[in-house]
């Protein structure tokens, strides 16, 4: 018997129609070039042909659904700027969906096929670059008051999303799960979500799924409050690592090493299996950092925690504040840099301003050694430091950015390069690092690392680098992502991993207890050396 005749006719489910069904809509929405001038309401355009998809129960009537509607789009004409070889980022780039013959008649492959190789080459309408290369979208349609919309409509977002994802997303091909399975789980749960709170879970879950630290989304007005401490996962506990605010924590009786077991009487670990598939992070302990900010933080003006301490246990009534009470760094005394000893300089990356730099690296022109601190977002000043760091110009960062005229692949940039001086520092440079390098404070590590005589301390950084592109999952919540792929030179990948690391160090619950910095004073040891 004909095996096409056999596949024509066997019956596709309801989640791999709604599945092709969310990639037609993206695909041609990004490659079609009528679609693409924004000619039509491309949302109300997926609202009619959903029910004739779900109508359509076989690969014969399905593609029947989808040929009608590419042909009543208009004609698309032979691209000549199409064939163009271009030096692409290919690691998302996949479109071997399209020509599924399980799913699609020959004819519709060959249609998509050619919708691919005469693809816009204009200005996209829903989807522009700014300057540093990453994604802007534009034109998307608001939508108020859809806290818990209908299903049609929570499909909509779903692939809305989805899509944007697939397309424009730098480390897509980093995630845990593939894009395309994300696809097939999540659509059941969009469908069977019954009321709010569920669709914000699910919609969460969603964002999760990119395993990108960039990745967030606002989903309630509510403002949360804060425990005036920093959580971090030390020893496989949740450690109280630091203070956002001191004479806060030491009003609610919170010191430095207490080991929190309990949330209101509930095992933090149980927690965190619970609200872990919730909470974006680039890696593991990103993860699980970010988790503990969702389970401690909340709207209650307090809650009850079981702590140890030394070895002791004790339960606590904490109170929970608005951030800014904290004043957190607004008040701040601490320093830009230090000389340490004779030898050894020390640069505070979190409050050092450009024009503080010429003359700090002049105070420091006879040390032997500078400890470079990163564990923290330094501002936008890392090419003028480089002056002081290198002698000649080097490349530090390979960059690719989305092409909107061929979606899901990217095109490499120039690397990024360095400055340089022939009065560049001479001696040591130990960069400390830790989780709360993150980001920019990332890309200044790789930066940093340029330098003739360097060393890295610390342990794993964020993993997440590149620009954020912030944008609106349908119902006007804000969400974000990565906009740029970032990696070394040599195409070693920083996302997810975190930055090069010489000589791993990782706080102890007992050091924080006798109240020291164990990555610094290691830093300090290299620096005597």
């Amino acid at each position: 018997m004909n095996v096409d005749f056999i596949h024509s006719q066997q019956n596709l489910s309801e989640t791999q129609r709604l599945a092709s069904l969310g990639k037609i809509y993206g695909f041609l929405k990004y490659y079609h070039p009528e679609v693409a001038k924004g000619k039509f309401n491309w949302d109300q355009e997926f609202l009619e042909k959903m029910p004739q998809v779900m109508n359509a129960t076989n690969k014969v009537s399905l593609s029947k659904v989808y040929l009608n509607w590419i042909n009543g789009l208009g004609t698309i004409k032979k691209c000549r700027r199409c064939d163009a070889n271009e030096n692409h980022f290919n690691k998302n780039f996949d479109l071997s969906w399209t020509q599924d013959t399980t799913l699609f008649t020959n004819e519709l492959a060959s249609k998509l096929k050619y919708i691919e190789k005469n693809r816009n080459q204009q200005k996209n309408f829903y989807v522009t670059n700014e300057r540093v290369g990453k994604i802007k979208v534009t034109n998307e349609p608001t939508y108020n008051d859809f806290e818990f919309p209908d299903e049609e409509y929570r499909l909509l977002g779903l692939f809305k999303y989805w899509n944007i994802i697939e397309y424009f997303y730098p480390y897509k091909y980093l995630t845990d799960q593939p894009w395309d399975e994300v696809l097939l789980e999540m659509i059941p749960k969009y469908r069977k979500t019954s009321n709010k709170k569920d669709y914000h879970l699910t919609i969460a879950e969603l964002i999760a799924k990119l395993d990108d630290t960039h990745a967030r989304i606002g989903l309630s007005a509510k403002r949360s409050k804060y425990l005036p401490v920093k959580i971090s996962h030390i020893e496989n506990k949740a450690v109280i690592s630091g203070f956002y605010n001191d004479s806060i924590a030491q009003q609610n009786n919170l010191k430095l090493g207490d080991i929190i077991l309990k949330i209101n009487d509930v095992e933090v670990q149980a927690e965190v299996e619970e609200n872990l598939k919730y909470v974006a992070g680039s890696n593991k302990n990103g993860k699980i950092k970010n988790t503990y900010n969702r389970i401690f933080n909340g709207i209650e003006k307090s809650v009850e925690l079981t702590i140890k301490r030394n070895d002791e246990i004790e339960d606590l009534r904490v109170n929970r504040y608005d951030f800014n009470d904290f004043n957190y760094g607004k008040d701040s005394i601490d320093i830009k840099s230090k000389s340490i000893n004779n030898q050894v300089g020390y640069i505070n990356m979190g409050t050092l301003k450009f024009e503080d730099v010429a003359d700090v690296f002049e105070s420091f022109e006879n040390k032997k050694s500078i400890i470079i601190d990163l564990r923290n977002y330094p501002d936008f000043i890392y090419k003028y430091v480089t002056r002081f760091l290198n002698t000649e110009k080097k490349d530090f960062s390979k960059l690719y950015t989305p092409d909107i005229n061929y979606p899901s692949r990217f095109t490499f940039k120039d690397n990024l390069k360095t400055l340089r001086s022939r009065k560049a520092f001479e001696g040591k440079i130990i960069l400390v690092v830790n989780e709360e390098t993150v980001s920019r404070a990332e890309f200044t590590a790789m930066a940093f690392q340029t330098a003739e005589n360097v060393i890295t301390v610390g342990n794993q950084t964020a993993g997440a680098d590149g620009d954020v592109v912030v944008f609106e999952y349908l119902g006007g919540y804000k969400t974000s992502m990565s906009g740029n792929g970032i990696s070394y030179p040599n195409g070693m990948e920083t996302q997810r991993k975190g930055i090069r690391i010489d000589i791993k160090v990782t706080p102890t619950i007992n050091g924080l207890r006798q109240g020291r910095d164990e990555v610094l004073e290691k830093a300090l040891e290299i620096a005597n050396q």
